[in-house]
């Protein structure tokens, strides 16, 4: 009887498929390939083998299903931990083994996410100023921390995203900004396993800010530096009335003597009647100060080498643009009395010394220069005009010494900086200019304190305009409206000036009252000066500025000022 005999050749040897040699994956369970061939056509089985890359200890092992001759066979590997790795494959076909394993193929495993990438450019730097031009290309360097990654990302402002390979973890971008303006070059690596990291922001400015510039664009200059110093009341919101128990107390200074003026009998329309400033159409014009009657009683002459008309921007400047040699005049109308008058310097060659023709009418004087404040009055209309220079900044947000000083009838502003102090350009130098008919005891001391009493009589307007926001006009006389008026331009005085300013220009603008009204007043003035210190005590100027209005509107409608009703005075609830 025959037998059948059955023969079997061992399998071909395997070999790997993928991952490819030295893969770096973040994949910590990844599936590995790898195929063989059975001379006899006999289905395969892969045993895969994953150990530690000195290979010294196997850390996992598995095998794939049976597949048919020379088709891959597949095996996820479990959980592995970050690091390096190394793994061979050999063969079985059911009966027998081959004898060789496969060559070994090393596999790295990093779940780490790279580092948001460095960027720099010696053509546009990110240092806050203005470089190069729009349509001047520039080079900047992509660099991964790491010196690691493969590949990068990135986009210049809403432009299209772009990928570039990294040498090194390195990569040279050539890239055109456009228009004139501030850009931000957005850019991320990705790792050799694939994981992206975080985007970077890069800011630049691209923009030649020298020579005849357009309003536009001297205005985006002035608010990209300034915009702090030329919208300072901006983004404080309204807050809710605040009903902290505020205590009474004297707050008389030490040796204050009250001067009585003649009485000068105040009336509705005089209780809302202002002074006003009134800025010229062109940059050769006259700044011009009229007392409430609307006479116009001071007259400055701005400074000018070239005639620009002036043109209101976007964010409500009046700008006077290439008034001078890379130089522009700026104006801020906070109120119909208070005019911030800015000069913007946009570079070393741009002048540094303004001056400012005034013209005297008769009765007017020079009255004062301290603090670099000067002061203008008229001893008949008991108008006074003050220009001030308190501040200039450089684009680095460095304050600049200014000086200020009479010659004659004419006014001369400069920037004085410091020994070895070194300037940012664009540069903002802030001489304001505001006019107020005041009594003749408030003249008395703006005449020794002309800088304290400016900034007091700017909180009156603000003061002023909340009122008439917030109230209806028939209460802004001896009613809600004018009740909240005192409360809050004293509460102001003290946040932003001092007290000894707050109690004596308060009290003496008070010098031509007399009965209830000048009652009604000194209250409320009083009350309003407890409120300023207490938040002032507690919050900051910005914070307190706020509090202060909502606290002042809480005690007029719980009564606890004071307003006059049928020649009365009473509770500002009743």
């Amino acid at each position: 009887m025959a037998q059948l005999l059955t023969y079997n050749t061992k399998p071909g040897a395997a070999s790997v498929v993928s991952p490819a040699a030295d893969t770096v994956t973040a994949d910590t369970t990844p599936t590995l390939q790898a195929k063989a061939t059975d001379a006899d056509g006999n289905t395969v089985r892969l045993n895969f083998e994953m150990w530690n890359s000195a290979g010294t200890t196997k850390v996992a092992s598995g095998t794939s299903a049976y597949v048919a001759s020379g088709t891959a066979g597949s095996w996820t590997a479990p959980a592995l931990a970050t690091g390096a790795y190394k793994w061979r494959v050999n063969v079985y076909d059911g009966t027998d083994w081959n004898s060789t394993w496969s060559a070994w193929r090393n596999l790295t495993v990093d779940t780490s996410v790279p580092a948001a990438p460095t960027v720099t450019s010696t053509t546009y730097p990110a240092d806050g100023l203005w470089h190069g031009d729009a349509g001047t290309v520039g080079t900047f360097t992509l660099a991964d921390p790491a010196g690691k990654a493969a590949s990068a990302e990135h986009r210049l402002d809403e432009g299209t995203t772009q990928t570039t390979p990294l040498t090194s973890g390195k990569a040279t971008l050539t890239l055109t900004p456009s228009p004139r303006g501030t850009h931000t070059l957005t850019a991320r690596v990705k790792s050799a396993a694939g994981v992206w990291s975080d985007w970077a922001e890069y800011t630049f400015r691209a923009g030649t800010i020298t020579g005849t510039l357009t309003v536009p664009f001297v205005n985006e200059i002035a608010e990209t530096h300034f915009a702090e110093l030329l919208h300072p009341a901006d983004g404080l919101e309204e807050t809710d009335e605040l009903d902290e128990e505020i205590a009474d107390e004297d707050d008389t200074p030490a040796g204050y003597v009250e001067q009585e003026d003649p009485e000068k009998t105040e009336t509705e329309d005089s209780a809302t009647q202002t002074a006003t400033t009134e800025l010229p159409a062109s940059s050769d014009g006259t700044l011009t100060g009229n007392s409430a009657d609307g006479a116009a009683q001071t007259l400055i002459d701005l400074p000018v080498a070239s005639t620009a008309t002036a043109e209101l921007s976007e964010t409500g400047l009046v700008i006077y643009a290439n008034t001078q040699k890379d130089a522009d005049t700026i104006a801020v109308r906070s109120s119909a009395s208070q005019v911030e008058l800015f000069r913007l310097l946009r570079s070393a060659d741009s002048p540094k010394t303004f001056t400012y023709k005034v013209n005297l009418q008769p009765g007017q004087e020079i009255s004062a220069a301290s603090d670099n404040t000067l002061m203008i009055s008229d001893g008949n209309s008991d108008l006074v005009t003050f220009l001030s220079a308190p501040v200039a900044v450089d684009a680095k947000g460095d304050t600049v010494p200014v000086t200020m000083k009479a010659n004659g009838s004419d006014v001369q502003v400069s920037l004085a900086p410091a020994a070895g102090q070194t300037l940012a350009y664009p540069v903002l130098l802030d001489p304001s200019g505001s006019s107020y008919t005041v009594t003749p005891a408030e003249r008395n001391y703006c005449f020794w304190n002309p800088y304290d009493c400016s900034k007091a009589r700017d909180q009156a307007e603000i003061a002023l305009q909340y009122a008439k926001d917030l109230y209806p006009d028939r209460t802004l006389f001896q009613g809600t409206g004018d009740a909240f008026r005192h409360c809050y331009w004293n509460a102001l005085m003290e946040v932003f000036v001092d007290h000894e300013t707050a109690y004596e220009v308060a009290t003496r603008h008070e010098s031509q009252s007399r009965g209830v009204d000048k009652e009604m007043d000194l209250k409320n003035n009083k009350k309003g000066r407890e409120i300023g210190r207490y938040y002032k005590a507690r919050y900051s100027k910005a914070e307190a500025y706020k509090k202060t209005r909502s606290s002042c509107k809480s005690h007029v409608s719980k009564g606890k000022l004071w307003i006059i009703k049928s020649g009365n005075l009473v509770r500002s609830n009743a």
